[in-house]
């Protein structure tokens, strides 16, 4: 997220560093991430663009330095899967794994640090009247939404398939005697890209960041100690421990993602269609459905469930979007699929209730507002938190504008 801001220009040291635009703290800013931001928007004046991405570089090194601010490592996984799976592997023969993980790494960075700029701001309802009455014949459209529940059911693996993976990583095991054939075995094998071309080397793992069955197995390996193969939502994993400081821990990975066989997908296809008619038979209901006690005990699929769900008919998945052009209030649909974190799964919606485009209404609307109110709120607090960091940070760039 990059927001327009203007910089005082005369605290700037001009003076040219090799390949670089700039350097905010510890943070580098390359003529290559420039050229490539401007060219991307044309629209943006050269100045400005460079002032974006000062102002991005600027919060990217103070995030990283803030304790508070913590990266999930499964989240940085989930998201690099599904990158990958998009694009089949099929990048520019300038782009590596390696700046791929970084990027998306920096981006949880940014994010988090926009979530702590809100945690404070606290906004009455008095503001939000106040803000609707000046602001009202300026305030956009109200799009079209739906109140949806739904629920995603994903096949789970037979047994005899995860049989066949954990023997397949048993045997990997049993062929590992040194550091270097866990790493060769880590670099031919393991799915997990961004680790893999290091050997399997993740390191700086820290416990809260990672799910339970992965801290009950690997945070319980003594150094140097290689676990048996087990089983998390993003795979199957054979780890070994490279070092451990208290909470937190450096790994060497090998990571199996199997696909699901053609019975296992047809399985679960036929279940969704059974829980769809049980629904539509009132057998059931996503009113008494639960996620925390579960309802279908079977070894044919996972399952979600979510209840009254307001989603914008212009943010919603193409597949989701022709689904409700056909249901009426209070109708639910047959399964469909969708992709989810680059895996098939299966989609059962119930259309409760439809709202028409609109203008905006304090009463109606007022959770937008708000939301309106807190966003103008928070960009004020970052613009602040910015001219006070500017005065405290190393900065040091060649030139103000990009192509003077």
């Amino acid at each position: 997220m990059l927001i327009n801001f203007c910089i005082p220009t005369p605290s700037f040291t001009f003076e040219k560093i090799g390949g670089m635009t700039a350097v905010i703290g510890n943070e580098i800013l390359l003529d290559t991430e420039v050229k490539h931001y401007l060219n991307s928007n044309k629209k943006i004046p050269p100045c400005k663009g460079l002032e974006n991405l000062i102002i991005h570089k600027l919060i990217l090194y103070h995030a990283k330095k803030d304790p508070s601010i913590q990266i999930d490592n499964q989240e940085i996984q989930s998201k690099k899967e599904e990158f990958l799976k998009e694009f089949h592997g099929n990048f520019s023969k300038n782009f590596s794994l390696e700046e791929l993980t970084e990027t998306i790494k920096n981006n949880q960075y940014i994010e988090k640090f926009y979530q702590k700029m809100k945690e404070d701001i606290e906004i009455s309802p008095e503001e939000v009247k106040y803000f609707f009455n000046k602001e009202k014949e300026q305030l956009p459209i109200v799009p079209k939404k739906n109140c949806i529940s739904y629920m995603i059911l994903s096949p789970k693996f037979s047994k005899e398939h995860r049989e066949k993976i954990v023997n397949f990583l048993k045997e990997i095991k049993k062929e590992i005697h040194s550091d270097k054939d866990f790493s060769m075995k880590a670099i031919l094998l393991s799915e997990d890209y961004s680790s893999a071309f290091k050997g399997g080397l993740i390191d700086g793992i820290k416990k809260k960041n990672v799910s339970k069955e992965f801290e009950r197995i690997v945070f319980s390996l003594e150094e140097k100690q290689i676990s048996e193969p087990f089983e998390t939502d993003l795979g199957f994993h054979l780890v070994k421990l490279e070092k451990k400081r208290g909470e937190e821990i450096d790994i060497r990975h090998i990571l199996i993602q199997p696909k699901y066989t053609e019975e296992e997908f047809r399985k679960a296809k036929s279940f969704a269609y059974e829980i769809k008619n049980r629904l539509i038979n009132h057998e059931i209901s996503f009113e008494t459905i639960s996620n925390k006690r579960p309802l279908f005990h079977n070894g044919i699929v996972n399952y979600s469930v979510w209840k009254k769900i307001w989603v914008e008919e212009n943010q919603i998945s193409k597949n989701l979007k022709k689904t409700l052009q056909n249901l009426k209030d209070g109708e639910i649909s047959e399964p469909y699929k969708e992709i989810i974190n680059g895996k098939e799964v299966f989609f059962i919606v119930k259309l409760l209730k439809r709202k028409s485009s609109h203008p905006i209404s304090f009463k109606e609307d007022y959770t937008q507002l708000k939301n309106l109110v807190m966003n103008i709120k928070q960009e004020e607090k970052i613009k602040n938190w910015i001219k006070n960091q500017l005065k405290k940070t190393y900065l040091r760039i060649e030139y103000p504008c990009p192509g003077k």
